[in-house]
């Protein structure tokens, strides 16, 4: 019903905007524990086997908190284009 309505402009606003949503909420969960697990880090006296362990996870954390990041921004942007090539029309 939509596509009629328009001829497929802005049909996909709503999954970008949930897509968007989501992807928001799991940076910002990375973010958390990434904090979380920084302050953990700074405040134990961890043996050496534990300050690997939670190297690996900081570094895996990082990684997950880029990625959901750049997973975000893409988002946005299509967003972004598609908003304004609404605009145009």
């Amino acid at each position: 019903m939509l596509l009629a309505e328009n001829d497929g402009v802005g049909s996909m606003a709503p999954s970008l905007d949930l897509a968007a949503e989501l992807l928001y909420g799991r940076w910002r969960r990375a973010v958390d524990l990434l904090w979380r697990e920084t302050v953990r880090r700074r405040q134990a006296r961890l043996d050496e086997r534990e300050r690997r362990r939670s190297a690996r996870r900081m570094k895996n954390l990082q990684k997950i908190v880029r990625r959901a990041l750049a997973d975000y921004h893409r988002i946005e942007l299509v967003r972004r284009d598609s908003d304004s090539s609404r605009r145009s029309l």
